[in-house]
């Protein structure tokens, strides 16, 4: 997929030059750059919105963390009731 990338951004960069002359290259780095603003922007956005369900859900970086004392509390309390 690279490969197709470089390739047709090279084709671009030609068409460019040969239509706007010396401004082509200039236009394909506008182009580009405003591209990648945009998908920067949109990133940020879903993070935001990532971190504002979390939020709603209860979920915070601190409670993924689980020590092995409390998963053998809780995998005791579990037998203990089975066995009862």
């Amino acid at each position: 997929m690279m490969i197709v990338g470089t390739i047709l951004a090279i084709l671009a960069a030609v068409v460019l030059t040969i239509f706007l002359g010396p401004y082509g290259i200039l236009v394909l780095f506008a182009v580009g750059f405003g591209l990648l603003l945009s998908i920067h922007v949109r990133t940020k956005e879903i993070h935001n919105d990532l971190q504002k369900i979390k939020e709603k859900l209860g979920l915070t970086a601190g409670d993924d963390y689980v020590s092995d004392q409390e998963i053998e509390a809780e995998l005791e309390q579990d037998r203990v009731k089975e066995e009862h």
